[in-house]
């Protein structure tokens, strides 16, 4: 009988310990806050949590030339990508495959004709 209530009230606590820390991970989640910044020829990107910057993002990751985003929602959608990662707990680097996934345009000169 003390060993059935033993296990209950450590079972007890154990769960109140795992719903704890769940509702710790949903409050980080919803503090890291992407966005989208204008730059000289085109937009970046910030990545934030509370007032820390932990990402300033002004040129396409993953190419050879440095050149900013074209428009505010290539911008955005990578920023979100970076976002999921770091919630994730992955390492937030961009590759090339997932720019073209997200249909992301490298030339601006393109949106001038």
């Amino acid at each position: 009988m003390y060993m059935r209530k033993s296990v209950l009230i450590l079972g007890g606590i154990l769960l109140i310990g795992i719903a704890v820390v769940y509702l710790f991970d949903l409050q980080r989640r919803d503090r890291i806050v992407t966005e989208v910044v204008q730059v000289p020829g085109g937009y970046g990107y910030l990545v934030k949590s509370g007032d820390k910057i932990l990402i300033r993002q002004e040129m396409i990751p993953s190419i050879q030339k440095t050149s900013p985003f074209c428009t505010y929602n290539d911008a955005k959608a990578v920023a979100s990508l970076v976002r999921q990662k770091i919630i994730k707990k992955e390492i937030p680097a961009i590759t090339k495959e997932e720019l073209k996934a997200l249909h992301v345009r490298i030339n601006c000169l393109d949106l001038a004709n």
